[in-house]
């Protein structure tokens, strides 16, 4: 048995057993990734997002002068949904779209890197880094290094932080595979067919008449995606202790989790899985899907205290962050 002041830091897998008598790791082999549950997901996020654009389209016939409020609340919209599509590709990048990992990636490519011009494999190799160095300055998903300021919203919002990234993101391939040419060459060739393929839509729409769905559509990729990728990843790992005077590049920032729990906010701002932030970074392989399996496991073990004091809200730590 563990002893009560054991940490999710510290445990060995091998030897945490709950109060039944079950070890971890073979409860772990029972996890099996329930697809059905990931490919309904992904399909809700694309109904959810071909709705936002149809009542888009329906607004702008109907009401046409109401184009302030048609725009910006619909290109809200379309973001806060591809941000949550965008999410599967994490799902895709631990191998849990499909069994075969050849059909994973072709699947991720085809039904997520179309959407977000991201390749599976490329995103692989950053966010196993990121998984690597969490918490130090070489960490490779860095968005909670900054604080949430005036700064973050407008450069989020002005789309200056997806022009950064997008120049940037190859350095941490470099950093961590070599060169990595390969690598980068995959994910220039999706992010091209996304490029063609988003300036075909925008163009049927335009040819159809619907200039404001088509801005709400650029505006949603271009603007409100990129925030709420951004927003997300501070609430899930900045410290409530980090300093907007520390350029965390150059100082390590520490290793932090959170758990967001179920509600509708939680479960899409936090989709596939990143509402439990704390158990995908402890045990990186299990699908989301199983991490409510986990959940309930680890209430039944000494760990089950550091879990609850992980619980919390995006809205709770939102506040906190603000504040600190």
């Amino acid at each position: 048995m563990i002893n009560t002041q054991e940490t999710f830091e510290t445990i060995d897998k091998a030897e945490l057993v709950n109060s039944e008598g079950v070890y971890y790791l073979d409860f772990r082999k029972t996890l099996t990734p329930r697809y059905h549950i990931v490919w309904f997901d992904i399909f809700l996020g694309y109904f959810a997002l071909l709705f936002v654009l149809a009542i888009a389209a329906y607004a702008e016939k109907k009401w046409s002068a109401c184009f302030l409020l048609i725009i910006p609340i619909g290109a809200l919209l379309v973001g806060y949904i591809v941000s949550a599509l965008h999410l599967f590709i994490h799902e895709a990048s631990h191998y849990n779209l499909a069994s075969d990992r050849k059909r994973n990636d072709l699947l991720s490519n085809i039904f997520l890197g179309l959407l977000v011009g991201m390749d599976v494999n490329f995103y692989r190799t950053v966010h196993f880094a990121h998984h690597r160095l969490l918490g130090t300055a070489r960490d490779t998903e860095k968005s909670y290094f900054d604080a949430i300021s005036w700064r973050f919203i407008l450069e989020t919002l002005s789309g200056i932080r997806v022009i950064k990234v997008i120049a940037h993101r190859n350095e941490n391939i470099k950093l961590n595979e070599g060169s990595g040419v390969e690598i980068i060459k995959k994910n220039n060739m999706v992010f091209f067919a996304a490029v063609c393929l988003n300036i075909l839509f925008l163009v049927a729409l335009l040819a159809l008449g619907y200039w404001q769905v088509a801005l709400v559509w650029t505006l949603g990729l271009g603007s409100s995606f990129p925030f709420f990728a951004s927003f997300r990843q501070i609430l899930e790992h900045r410290s409530v202790k980090a300093s907007s005077e520390v350029n965390y590049h150059k100082v390590d920032h520490g290793i932090v989790h959170r758990m967001f729990g179920e509600g509708p906010i939680a479960s899409t701002l936090g989709a596939a899985g990143f509402n439990r932030h704390l158990l995908h970074h402890w045990d990186p392989q299990v699908s989301y899907t199983r991490l409510k399996d986990v959940e309930e496991f680890l209430k039944k073990t000494p760990l089950n205290n550091e879990q609850q004091k992980s619980q919390t809200t995006y809205f709770k730590t939102f506040i906190a962050l603000l504040y600190s």
